[in-house]
Protein backbone atom coordinates (compact mmCIF):
# COMPACT_ATOMS: atom_id res chain seq x y z
CA UNK A 1 0.00 0.00 0.00
CA UNK A 2 1.50 3.29 -1.11
CA UNK A 3 1.54 6.29 1.14
CA UNK A 4 -0.87 8.87 -0.26
CA UNK A 5 -1.22 12.45 0.86
CA UNK A 6 -4.83 13.28 1.71
CA UNK A 7 -6.60 16.26 3.32
CA UNK A 8 -7.15 14.36 6.57
CA UNK A 9 -3.43 13.53 6.72
CA UNK A 10 -2.66 17.23 6.44
CA UNK A 11 -5.32 18.05 9.05
CA UNK A 12 -4.00 15.36 11.41
CA UNK A 13 -0.44 16.63 11.17
CA UNK A 14 -1.53 20.23 11.74
CA UNK A 15 -3.58 19.15 14.77
CA UNK A 16 -0.65 17.15 16.13
CA UNK A 17 1.65 20.18 15.88
CA UNK A 18 -1.01 22.35 17.53
CA UNK A 19 -1.44 19.83 20.35
CA UNK A 20 2.29 19.77 20.92
CA UNK A 21 2.52 23.56 20.92
CA UNK A 22 -0.46 23.91 23.28
CA UNK A 23 0.92 21.21 25.58
CA UNK A 24 4.33 22.88 25.78
CA UNK A 25 2.76 26.31 26.26
CA UNK A 26 0.32 25.03 28.92
CA UNK A 27 3.07 25.11 31.55
CA UNK A 28 3.15 28.90 31.41
CA UNK A 29 -0.59 29.54 31.40
CA UNK A 30 -3.46 27.66 32.96
CA UNK A 31 -6.84 26.68 31.53
CA UNK A 32 -5.64 24.83 28.43
CA UNK A 33 -6.68 21.35 29.54
CA UNK A 34 -10.07 21.55 27.78
CA UNK A 35 -8.55 22.76 24.51
CA UNK A 36 -5.90 20.02 24.60
CA UNK A 37 -8.62 17.37 24.97
CA UNK A 38 -10.67 18.99 22.20
CA UNK A 39 -7.68 19.07 19.86
CA UNK A 40 -6.78 15.49 20.74
CA UNK A 41 -10.32 14.31 20.04
CA UNK A 42 -10.30 16.13 16.67
CA UNK A 43 -6.94 14.50 15.89
CA UNK A 44 -8.33 11.06 16.77
CA UNK A 45 -11.45 11.68 14.67
CA UNK A 46 -9.47 12.80 11.64
CA UNK A 47 -7.04 9.86 11.87
CA UNK A 48 -9.81 7.27 12.21
CA UNK A 49 -11.82 8.89 9.43
CA UNK A 50 -8.79 8.86 7.13
CA UNK A 51 -8.28 5.14 7.73
CA UNK A 52 -11.98 4.51 7.11
CA UNK A 53 -12.06 6.52 3.88
CA UNK A 54 -8.87 4.88 2.58
CA UNK A 55 -10.32 1.44 3.21
CA UNK A 56 -13.62 2.09 1.47
CA UNK A 57 -12.58 4.36 -1.43
CA UNK A 58 -9.77 3.34 -3.75
CA UNK A 59 -9.68 6.28 -6.19
CA UNK A 60 -7.41 9.10 -4.99
CA UNK A 61 -9.50 11.85 -6.62
CA UNK A 62 -12.63 10.66 -4.83
CA UNK A 63 -10.74 10.42 -1.54
CA UNK A 64 -9.65 14.05 -1.92
CA UNK A 65 -13.17 15.21 -2.76
CA UNK A 66 -14.89 13.32 0.04
CA UNK A 67 -12.26 14.17 2.66
CA UNK A 68 -12.30 17.86 1.74
CA UNK A 69 -16.07 17.88 2.10
CA UNK A 70 -15.72 16.08 5.44
CA UNK A 71 -13.18 18.63 6.72
CA UNK A 72 -15.41 21.54 5.64
CA UNK A 73 -18.42 19.93 7.32
CA UNK A 74 -16.54 19.37 10.59
CA UNK A 75 -15.18 22.94 10.52
CA UNK A 76 -18.67 24.34 9.93
CA UNK A 77 -20.15 22.24 12.75
CA UNK A 78 -17.35 23.30 15.08
CA UNK A 79 -17.98 26.97 14.31
CA UNK A 80 -21.71 26.53 14.79
CA UNK A 81 -21.27 24.81 18.13
CA UNK A 82 -18.80 27.44 19.24
CA UNK A 83 -21.37 30.20 18.64
CA UNK A 84 -24.09 28.47 20.68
Amino acid sequence: MAIRLTPLNITSSALLVTIGYTFLDAEQTTGYSLSIWLLFSLFFLSTCSDILFRGTIKDLKRIWLIELLFVVLIAALTLLLKRI
